[in-house]
């Protein structure tokens, strides 16, 4: 396929809406990487009191957000925007609503929180707009799912999607076997990462494109990774009484989600390298 057919089977996403996203990529970068890099100085410029372990948890959350808008910036056509674009509008969703439903989290004497609803309002909106506005483009330069996979992604995209609900409805009973202890808040707004992969793994059941699996299975890869590792990261500096209980079955559950979650991320990317060569 040269040039000319591929771009008119994946045609570009709208200048607005690659603009507003590479404006994303770097908010994620910035964030992400500060508070899973640099935690002291970025907790320190967060919109609320943040400790440790959900600073860390937060910026792996923002790093696999980062991979997702930076490669449908990077691309600039509905592949791989098909299934990014209602993830972000999920994603930027929920978290709006959650923070609204928390503004006592929020010191409004500062201008982080200002910053921080100026986006996820713009965000939503922008991406309410473009889903409404491509709401009748079809797959581009797809491949049929196989039959396996599609029972794999539905069943995954099931289980995710409840636990996200779970969370966002019961967070904390939700998020009690966590290694680290959750409150309301936090719990709420780790909905986004169980239901947001809901979403992606659903739209991929029937029809995707190998740029399509690459986006999802390296987005999953980083937060499963980076994860655990910022979890061992965070237990190895904080005080004895607030370390990991490695004891708990619950530390090792979600562990185990954990590595499954970015599994799932390492089989879709070595997938689609097998697309990629049957294409």
């Amino acid at each position: 396929m040269n040039d000319a057919q591929l771009n008119s089977a994946n045609p570009p996403i709208s200048s607005l809406l690659r603009g507003i996203t590479w404006l994303e990529v770097l908010v994620l970068i910035v964030t992400g990487g500060g508070l899973f890099f640099l935690p002291d100085l970025a907790r320190e410029q967060w919109p609320w009191a943040i400790a440790p372990f959900n600073g860390r948890f937060v910026g792996t959350v923002y790093l696999g957000s980062f991979v997702s808008a930076m490669l449908m910036a990077f691309h600039g056509r509905w592949s791989p925007g098909r299934i990014v674009l209602p993830m972000i509008f999920i994603f930027t969703t929920i978290v709006l609503g959650v923070s609204f439903l928390h503004l006592d989290q929020f010191d409004l004497q500062r201008w982080q929180p200002w910053i921080w609803f100026l986006l996820y309002i713009v965000l939503p909106i922008n991406s309410a707009y473009h889903l409404w506005l491509y709401r009748d483009r079809q797959s581009a330069d797809s491949f049929s799912t196989p039959s396996h996979w599609r029972g794999s992604f539905l069943i995954l995209s099931v289980l995710f999607g409840v636990y996200g609900l779970a969370l966002l409805f019961f967070p904390t009973a939700s998020s009690a076997f966590w290694p680290w202890p959750i409150d309301g808040f936090h719990g709420q707004m780790y909905s986004v990462v169980f239901i947001t992969p809901a979403i992606g793994l659903f739209l991929i059941a029937s029809r995707a494109s190998s740029l399509e699996w690459k986006t999802l299975g390296l987005t999953q890869l980083v937060i499963g990774a980076c994860a655990i590792i910022g979890l061992l990261l965070v237990d190895a500096v904080v005080p004895p009484e607030k370390k990991v209980n490695w004891a708990l079955a619950g530390t090792w559950l979600w562990l185990l989600i954990m590595a499954v979650y970015g599994g799932v991320g390492v089989s879709m990317l070595f997938r689609a390298g097998r697309n990629q060569e049957v294409g």
